[in-house]
């Protein structure tokens, strides 16, 4: 049973460093061939790249960091020659590439609300109506996170899911398949419970 057990850990740790390396992979080559199309003055296709290195965030990223400072400098040129729209797009495409790095915390916080009141203020400047800048970051600001306890569950209820499915494998079947009947009906209970803790979880965020 050690054995087993050692091999299971063995394998997801094995699966999280190759999810691991992957991210750091691409976002350092996202994060490359965005310098190298803003070096040629391919801004627009750069900002692309740009977000994809934020969505490729890890903590102490460098190339995330890189592509935060490179997005805030272009939208900040682009307002100062006057291109309001591209500017626009550029500080949105920053505020969502770093909201989708939210995990158990937000990376960037300043960052995203310095981007929220750009935006703020270019709307009300395309509109020509002041009031709307306020009313625009409120929108902006306004929180639809999931709620951070349901969420823990959904994650503790899919752990326990996952628990039982290799728990009714490795105790519940014998090498040959066949059905230990009171390990398979605990591991099948844990499966089931684990399921349910996933879905009350999922609902309720």
């Amino acid at each position: 049973m050690a054995r087993k057990a050692i091999f299971v850990a063995a394998v997801v740790v094995l699966i999280v460093l190759m999810a691991g390396v992957r991210v750091v992979i691409s976002g350092h080559a996202a994060r490359r061939t965005a310098d190298r199309l803003l070096a040629e003055g391919n801004e627009d296709t750069a900002v692309g790249f740009y977000d994809r290195t934020l969505h490729m965030y890890w903590p102490g990223s460098p190339d995330v960091e890189a592509a935060v400072s490179h997005l805030s400098a272009m939208a900040g040129r682009r307002e100062t020659a006057g291109d309001q729209e591209g500017a626009l797009h550029i500080w949105r495409v920053l505020r969502s590439g770093l909201y989708a790095a939210r995990g158990l915390y937000q990376p960037y916080k300043e960052t995203i609300r310095h981007a929220e009141e750009r935006i703020a203020a270019l709307v009300a400047l395309q509109k020509g109506d002041p009031t709307e800048q306020a009313r625009h970051l409120e929108i902006l600001q306004r929180s639809h996170d999931p709620r951070r306890s349901w969420s823990m569950l959904a994650l503790l209820g899919f752990a326990v899911w996952l628990g039982g499915a290799v728990g009714f494998i490795w105790r519940g079947l014998s090498p040959k398949g066949k059905l230990h009947a009171r390990p398979a009906a605990v591991w099948a209970a844990v499966f089931a419970g684990g399921y349910v803790l996933w879905l009350v979880g999922l609902y309720l965020a």
